[in-house]
Formats: C-alpha cells, sequence, structure tokens
C-alpha cells in the first residue's frame, strides 16, 4: 500500500468544472489500473461517476 497525493477535475457540464486533490492512503500502486482505481475512489469520495473525472497528476507522498 501507498499513500498517493492526486491532483484531479470533476466536469459538471461544459460551464462547470471543480478542480481539486486528495490524500489517497489505501491503494497499491504496483497494480496495473492505478487510475482506474483512483478514478473509483474519488467517485465514491463525491458520490458522482467515475467518467466525470480527469487525473492530473498523481505523485507518491512520504
Amino acid at each position: 500500500m501507498a499513500k498517493i497525493v492526486v491532483d484531479f477535475q470533476l466536469s459538471h457540464g461544459e460551464e462547470r468544472i471543480t478542480e481539486g486533490n486528495i490524500v489517497i492512503l489505501n491503494i497499491y500502486p504496483s497494480k496495473a489500473n492505478l487510475h482506474k482505481q483512483v478514478k473509483e475512489l474519488i467517485a465514491d469520495q463525491f458520490n458522482c461517476s467515475a467518467t466525470i473525472i480527469s487525473i492530473k497528476q498523481i505523485r507518491m507522498n512520504a
């Protein structure tokens, strides 16, 4: 497991975009589908569809 920081964007339509970052503790970065794991965790947090989430950056945090 790793602690990562994710910068992301939620698109609520053409006019509305929310940007933010989140720290995720329980994730396995060695899995091939890291972006998918991260999108699903963010979608659960914000109660939205993973399809509206864009990952801008993922970085490991000590």
